[in-house]
């Protein structure tokens, strides 16, 4: 590697590691759930993240939850693609944003730990080093990709069971990646959001309100039985949609590739 090189990448690496101490001041650090002590948290500061796997270095920040890591045999991937994109203060790696399905007490996450299900939940952040602005999910697709090889060439991860979900403007990135790279996932669960779209995987969509119902769009769709709706009038908007009751989870995570 010649000096020109090793500038361009320590340039990288300054302004990246500048930029999310910058918007959070702390450093790596981790710390159990209190209910579910075979659930652990790591919050990383940096695009570096070390956690009980190894070492791994991304191109945008993450929140890694290790879930019955202490099983034999490959993790499933749940994936959850945060709202509230361009509400630039709530880019936090420590501030759950629209994640009332995943990260309240009857969550996905604490469903996984009670299923004694081995998995790797990873909770990307909608920025990349090279633009730190907020941008669109879309845009985030290859970095995301990268993690998810990654994963899968160190072993980690049954490639058949990468689960995809978001709300919001997350809920709006999930509908891009089924649509373009369906080939990734074995199902998608998109909320709070629009623009539902043709699939060639199985989308649980919930729609509020806030966003107007989709039934006479989803019906065009569902000629192929891929696309599961429920519109909830009552709820508000954001993570509350889902309603991730034990029957739904198993449901969802029944899937494979």
């Amino acid at each position: 590697m010649n000096l020109k090189t090793i500038a361009k990448y320590g340039i990288c690496a300054f302004v990246a590691m500048t930029f999310l101490s910058s918007c959070i001041g702390v450093s790596v650090s981790s710390s159990p759930n209190k209910s579910a002590t075979n659930i652990s948290y790591v919050h990383d500061t940096m695009y570096v993240q070390t956690v009980a796997n190894g070492t791994f270095v991304y191109n945008l920040p993450c929140k890694v939850v290790n879930i019955h890591q202490e099983k034999p045999g490959k993790s499933i991937l749940f994936l959850w693609l945060h709202g509230g994109v361009h509400d630039v203060a709530k880019h936090d790696l420590f501030a759950f944003n629209h994640l009332d399905c995943v990260a309240a007490d009857d969550s996905i996450l604490n469903y996984l730990q009670k299923k004694d299900i081995k998995a790797i939940a990873l909770f990307p952040v909608c920025h990349r080093a090279v633009d730190p602005k907020p941008i669109a999910w879309r845009d985030c697709y290859y970095e995301i990709k990268n993690i998810i090889d990654d994963y899968a060439e160190k072993g980690l991860i049954d490639t058949s069971r990468i689960y995809l979900a978001g709300s919001s403007d997350g809920g709006t990135g999930t509908w891009d990646f089924v649509e373009t790279h369906p080939e990734v996932f074995a199902v998608a669960m998109a909320q709070s959001c629009g623009r539902p779209r043709e699939t060639k995987i199985p989308v649980f969509f919930f729609n509020t309100s806030s966003e107007h119902d989709c039934t006479a769009e989803v019906e065009k769709l569902a000629s192929r039985n891929l696309i599961t709706y429920k519109y909830c009038a009552d709820q508000k908007h954001g993570g509350d949609s889902a309603e991730c009751t034990e029957e739904f989870l198993d449901k969802y995570f029944s899937y494979h590739k």
